[in-house]
């Protein structure tokens, strides 16, 4: 109801019960003013519409730790700046991404193609990934907006080992950004599809483990994260 009046068939439908186990809750609401009924339509009171706004927010906040609280708690959260984490909850339920033993430093294989069918692709690495910037090229190559961030050493590592690489991503229009800042997340990738985060330990150690997150919201506080970054950042062209 948050989202707007419900019937009472839609309100069963949306929380898989039946009659008889939906209808005493809603006379329950109804009595604390919570909901309005009119007819068969159910409503938001002026104070239920308080109580959604903080409750909403709490429960997707819940589903950004269930089954990956452990990594939270044990990584380095100062990359993300506070207004980003006061909106934690945009991530919405995510998924923990244990990477395969044998392919540690490869692209995952699941997420290139959701790479390569992106309009927009937006990326930080604090690491050399050797396949990826290859990739951001062929992404750019086909029509899509491409933003490769950069901490300084991958940066340079890149320009001076790798010229034929770095030259692609120059002529099929990357936009290229070096981050100076000590403070920095291992990666993070945003696409149309997704949103992926790495971290650091809080010793500083390295994590092959990302928090991944399919939902829409979870892409907009992605975005939002890519800017936080590019505005610290100078652009190469």
């Amino acid at each position: 109801m948050t989202k707007g009046p419900k019937s009472a068939d839609e309100i069963k439908n949306r929380l898989n019960g039946d009659a008889f186990s939906i209808m005493p809750q809603l006379k329950k609401l109804k009595d604390m003013d919570v909901i309005v009924q009119e007819k068969d339509i159910y409503k938001l009171s002026d104070i239920g519409k308080i109580i959604g706004e903080k409750i909403l927010p709490l429960t997707e906040l819940l589903q950004v730790f269930e089954g990956n609280d452990n990594y939270w708690s044990t990584h380095d959260r100062r990359p993300i700046p506070e207004p980003l984490m006061n909106k934690l909850h945009m991530l919405g339920k995510c998924k923990l991404d244990e990477p395969d033993l044998d392919h540690l430093f490869e692209f995952p294989e699941d997420l290139k193609e959701m790479v390569f069918r992106s309009e927009r692709i937006r990326s930080f690495y604090s690491f050399f990934c050797p396949e990826c910037p290859t990739i951001q090229a062929t992404c750019a190559k086909n029509g899509a907006k491409v933003d490769l961030i950069l901490d300084e050493k991958i940066y340079d590592r890149l320009k001076k080992d790798f010229e034929d690489t770095y030259g692609s991503l120059l002529e099929n229009n990357v936009s290229l950004y070096i981050y100076r800042g000590k403070i920095k997340p291992s990666s993070f990738i945003i696409s149309d599809e997704f949103m992926m985060l790495k971290l650091f330990g809080k010793e500083g150690q390295f994590d092959h483990r990302k928090i991944m997150s399919f939902n829409k919201s979870a892409i907009e506080w992605g975005n939002e994260l890519a800017d936080y970054y590019i505005g610290l950042s100078e652009k190469v062209n």
